[in-house]
């Protein structure tokens, strides 16, 4: 077994709350100086520019023959009807752009701007649809930042429908974490994991979590550039992948994971 270093949540320049730094190419070459084998890209409620990190990560590695490479998983982070995120993760780009067309589909549109009434101080984010240079091709005109249509149960079945994993985003926080949201984890709910926010996980707030005997995880949540890696999932797997996840969350055959 190999020991990798994995940050799971990492957003791009299509989340409406990420910096403009965070392109395909910026994202991979920090990921690769801050020794991660593995990221995920999880947009908010869309994967709309996981091919581009995908295909970023791929030119990186044909420059550099033989060197280490950055493996990138296809993700997203869904907003549920509770307003509680969860992430999910997909064995391949396809995957995680069936799921993300069922979660679009029931998000609203941007409200045109209009000359006065409450709608003049509404602009549409800087959602930007880009190529793996980093280059723009189009403009989300979905709203992401809201609430889906599914809730936190039909949130995991839809995941688990796309042949994804299931992890409860940032537990530890005051919003938009399951508990802040719900007030409990509901025990029928068939997650894969909890994933610790970075400030949580430094502050050593993973043992709060132990007993719901689920795995644990950490990851950036980064949505600047100079944030990712801050805090990382080590993964005790035969390689970088996502079966080598699902294997390690599932503690298959001698693999594993913990907060690094």
């Amino acid at each position: 077994m190999k020991r990798l270093l994995a940050d799971m949540h990492v957003h791009t320049v299509l989340s409406p709350c990420a910096s403009r730094e965070m392109s395909p190419p910026a994202i991979v070459r920090e990921a690769l100086q801050k020794g991660l084998a593995m990221i995920a890209v999880c947009d908010h409620n869309s994967a709309g520019n996981v091919g581009a990190v995908m295909e970023a990560a791929a030119r990186a590695a044909a420059r550099e023959p033989g060197g280490a490479g950055l493996t990138v998983i296809a993700g997203m982070e869904i907003t549920t009807a509770e307003e509680a995120h969860v992430l999910g993760l997909f064995p391949d780009a396809r995957a995680a752009d069936r799921a993300s067309a069922e979660v679009r589909a029931g998000l609203p549109l941007w409200r045109p701007l209009s000359s006065n009434g409450p709608s003049a101080a509404l602009r549409s984010p800087e959602q930007e649809l880009v190529d793996a240079a980093g280059e723009l091709i189009g403009i989300e005109e979905k709203m992401l930042s809201a609430a889906s249509r599914f809730t936190l149960s039909e949130t995991v079945a839809l995941i688990h429908r796309h042949g994804g994993l299931a992890i409860a985003a940032h537990m530890d926080r005051r919003s938009f974490s399951v508990p802040s949201q719900l007030g409990f984890l509901p025990p029928d709910v068939p997650l894969d994991g909890l994933e610790i926010s970075a400030a949580g996980a430094a502050r050593g707030r993973a043992k709060e979590f132990a007993g719901h005997g689920l795995p644990l995880v950490s990851s950036s949540d980064s949505h600047f550039l100079d944030d990712i890696g801050i805090s990382r999932t080590a993964l005790a797997v035969e390689g970088p992948s996502f079966d080598e996840i699902a294997l390690a969350l599932a503690g298959v055959n001698g693999r594993g994971c913990g907060i690094a």
